[in-house]
């Protein structure tokens, strides 16, 4: 009797470290597939190695790229939840860095809510994303904790990339991420600084010197520990004043820096597949020329006009804590 020839068959017969270098090379998209024809594929391609750090890319934008008669810059693909889902959903106990890229508010969501040990986020390029995004549903009265350490919004040059996020979601998302200690967003964003700082002191612990007001609607919401950010790049100046900064630094007692820069709005070439974060970084540097750098010491007296004194704050630049308030 002859045994017709099966592709799965063959891979069967290869000795597993051949095997397993084969499937190092398989795209995220061919291991969800892979791992669906046998147990023995399971086992390698479900193997945690290949799912902790990961960078994700629609399905459809590699076809985009190989065809040499799309020539619409203003387009950029998305990702649909069903297919982020496939390849994630057997995985989300593992994952712990995304890089991603053409994402919208509920595959944003999706992230927060369902992957517990995600630690590092970024988000390449999207059309619209808004407050929704970062909203996470709580089955209780208590916000849920995020394990984010590092969360960065990089917008594309290939249209506008507004995000819609205000100052109170701001808050919302320093709270539920009490370990988060870097965030950038470097895209169009309007942050108040005034209303940030408000909210985040309704959010502050009680022992912080802080007054307790019972009457508070938001005193559900007070964060139990101390804000743990030490970096905060926006690429915004408006309604930013060395005093709001000042007012920041010593909210944040482990906040070290703080980054306007404007340049950052206009976005990156996301169609090339490029390591988006490599890129930001690359792009602050070469205009680190023109930044101006402030140090500047918490809990500052006096007016605002005494603080804004001597220094343009609507410049590009880059304030950091005083090593005297250490």
């Amino acid at each position: 009797m002859t045994t017709m020839y099966s592709p799965s068959n063959s891979l069967h017969n290869l000795p597993s470290e051949i095997l397993w270098n084969i499937i190092s090379f398989f795209s995220l998209e061919q291991l969800s597939n892979a791992r669906l024809v046998s147990k023995k594929l399971r086992h390698f391609c479900d193997h945690p190695s290949h799912w902790k750090h990961l960078r994700l890319v629609p399905p459809q934008q590699q076809y985009q790229q190989q065809d040499n008669h799309t020539n619409n810059k203003s387009s950029i693909v998305l990702w649909q939840l069903n297919d982020l889902e496939r390849i994630l959903k057997p995985h989300l106990n593992i994952i712990q860095s995304i890089q991603i890229w053409g994402v919208r508010d509920n595959i944003v969501r999706y992230l927060l809510q369902h992957c517990p040990h995600l630690n590092d986020l970024t988000l390449c390029g999207w059309t619209t994303l808004s407050n929704h995004a970062f909203r996470i549903p709580s089955s209780s009265s208590t916000p849920k904790k995020l394990a984010l350490r590092r969360l960065e919004l990089i917008g594309t040059d290939q249209q506008p990339n507004y995000a819609a996020i205000d100052a109170r979601t701001l808050g919302d998302l320093l709270t539920q991420c009490p370990n988060l200690s870097e965030l950038m967003l470097g895209c169009q964003v309007h942050i108040h600084a005034k209303t940030l700082i408000k909210e985040l002191k309704k959010r502050m612990p009680h022992d912080q010197n802080q007054p307790n007001n019972s009457n508070d609607n938001d005193a559900n919401n007070l964060s139990s520990s101390p804000i743990q950010l030490r970096s905060l790049k926006l690429a915004t100046r408006r309604t930013w004043s060395q005093r709001h900064v000042a007012e920041l630094f010593d909210l944040c007692p482990q906040l070290e820096r703080v980054c306007l820069f404007l340049a950052a709005a206009k976005g990156l070439d996301l169609k090339k597949e490029k390591d988006a974060r490599h890129e930001m970084h690359q792009l602050m540097m070469s205009n680190n020329s023109k930044l101006q750098e402030v140090s500047l010491e918490p809990n500052s007296d006096g007016e605002e006009g005494d603080l804004n004194e001597g220094v343009d704050m609507a410049t590009d630049m880059i304030i950091l804590r005083s090593t005297s308030s250490l």
